[in-house]
């Protein structure tokens, strides 16, 4: 019998004039397949409240990158992250498997352009997210808060975030947004389960976000022409939401 030795792939070039090194702080698992994770750059790694960074696994010989809205305020020190594990994805699963300390590549530019209009002057806001969709209202919401604190901003209406799931064990930040609306009067949470036989003890709203949309913004008065509507999460979630705030007359 001729036996042969595996092959060994090459490891894939990073260019160092894109690519950073960031370093795995923290984790935290928030239900099967979602965690939350804060990395720390060993570069300066700039970005505005609704942009995404993009993070980076030598996979099968080749470099493996994928985007991802980041929850943090540019005024932290860390990056938090809020991710899913796809069945079967080519950078979840193995970026899921990294633990603290590790070490993975990062491009050193941020980018994107949701939420640049925000905050909207003199309007109130509407934020409508599915899961981890809620990344980029979070970095927004801890930024005006950090600016309000040091009198920067004043709140000119409500901010109101519709965050829908399947079960509740997916609100990742449901403690931290409970205890924010409770601690500021411009700001309300609220989270819909869409499955709610499978969480029963849930006895928050149920029902998917594009179903009990116009409930709620009809309930605060947030009427078109006083409020800027802001949404993020799967394409359908989006189009069906568009579908009912348009109705509306947004």
């Amino acid at each position: 019998m001729i036996e042969s030795a595996p092959s060994i792939e090459p490891a894939p070039s990073i260019d160092p004039a894109k690519f950073g090194t960031a370093t795995i702080v923290s984790r935290r698992e928030a239900a099967e397949g979602l965690w939350v994770m804060r990395i720390a750059a060993d570069f300066e790694l700039g970005y505005r409240p609704g942009q995404y960074c993009t993070l980076a696994l030598p996979v099968g010989g080749k470099l493996v990158e994928r985007p991802y809205s980041i929850c943090s305020s540019p005024e932290e020190d860390e990056i938090e992250l809020f991710i899913e594990r796809v069945p079967g994805g080519e950078l979840t699963v193995p970026l899921y498997a990294q633990p603290v300390g590790a070490e993975l590549p990062v491009r050193r530019r941020c980018k994107g352009v949701f939420l640049r209009e925000a905050p909207v002057a003199g309007q109130a806001h509407i934020f409508v997210a599915t899961v981890t969709g809620i990344a980029p209202f979070l970095s927004c919401i801890r930024t005006l808060i950090r600016r309000q604190e040091r009198g920067e901003w004043s709140p000119e209406g409500r901010v109101f975030l519709l965050h829908g799931a399947s079960v509740s064990d997916e609100f990742a930040y449901l403690d931290e947004m409970r205890a924010l609306t409770e601690k500021f009067d411009w700001l309300e949470y609220v989270p819909t389960i869409s499955r709610p036989w499978l969480d029963p003890a849930w006895s928050g709203e149920r029902g998917r976000v594009e179903d009990v949309v116009r409930k709620h913004t009809d309930r605060l008065g947030l009427l078109p022409g006083t409020a800027s509507a802001f949404i993020c999460g799967n394409p359908q979630m989006i189009d069906n939401v568009k579908g009912a705030l348009r109705r509306g007359g947004f």
